[in-house]
């Protein structure tokens, strides 16, 4: 069984970092990008199992990428995880149109980032994300 993809979308190396490090040591194969723009191409190449990106970046935000995804026949069923600064809150209709599972705000804690990533890629899930 080869490992799950994850692609990590973030502007900020530090975060991309210890993310990075800490699903890596789960098992996951990780592809990092710094911006929206950078994630689509990766995501279109790559064809990830599951994304986490980041909302607020330069050049093309976290929910832009989502929704540009979205609109690719082959990438539209990658579930994804949101990052947001903490108090920052987007429309339901906002999460469902980009297709995000859930939000975590920062500081987030990584266990519970690699929790809800395991959630949602559970085999007897089909990819729906069991209640926490």
């Amino acid at each position: 069984m080869r490992a799950r993809t994850i692609l990590l979308v973030d502007d900020e190396t530090p975060i991309r970092l210890l993310v990075g490090n800490r699903l890596r040591s789960v098992g996951y194969t990780v592809l990092e990008a710094a911006d929206g723009e950078q994630a689509l191409d990766m995501a279109r190449d790559e064809r990830p199992d599951l994304i986490v990106t980041d909302l607020q970046m330069p050049h093309m935000s976290g929910l832009e990428f989502l929704v540009r995804l979205r609109a690719e026949p082959g990438l539209a069923p990658i579930p994804a995880i949101m990052l947001t600064s903490r108090g920052y809150v987007l429309a339901p209709e906002q999460l469902e149109l980009a297709g995000v599972k859930t939000m975590l705000s920062k500081p987030f804690s990584i266990r519970a980032v690699v929790e809800k990533i395991q959630s949602i890629l559970a085999p007897n899930t089909g990819g729906a994300e069991q209640a926490a």
